[in-house]
């Protein structure tokens, strides 16, 4: 996976939701911009601000209020903590791994999330 900044990412997935994925495979992929950057996109799947708005009207018609997307990244981590810290993880060690699932390299980044 491309990030921002050309930043690469591998990311392991189950076998079944990496068929799904290929199944969403444009032929040739498609430039698109969001947010004022252009993106190669290889797969038609939901992403940027689009993905974003969507998110917030779902939640809002779900549970009445959101958060946004990124609101769900501050959620993520401070679950994630908790349940590591439940499983008798040290806080480094938590705190070095939801920084990895986040895709930050330093967990002063993650420690935002946190807060």
């Amino acid at each position: 996976m491309q990030g921002k900044g050309g930043l690469v990412r591998n990311v392991l997935i189950p076998t079944h939701l990496a068929e799904r994925l290929e199944n969403q495979r444009f032929k040739q992929p498609v430039t698109i911009v969001d947010r004022q950057i252009n993106y190669l996109q290889r797969y038609d799947i939901g992403a940027g601000k689009k993905w974003s708005d969507s998110f917030s009207r779902a939640s809002k018609r779900a549970l009445f209020f959101s958060t946004g997307g990124h609101g769900l990244r501050h959620s993520y981590a401070q679950e994630r903590m908790a349940e590591l810290n439940q499983l008798g993880f040290a806080r480094t060690v938590a705190l070095q791994t939801v920084s990895q699932e986040m895709g930050h390299f330093r967990s002063q980044i993650t420690e935002v999330y946190l807060r």
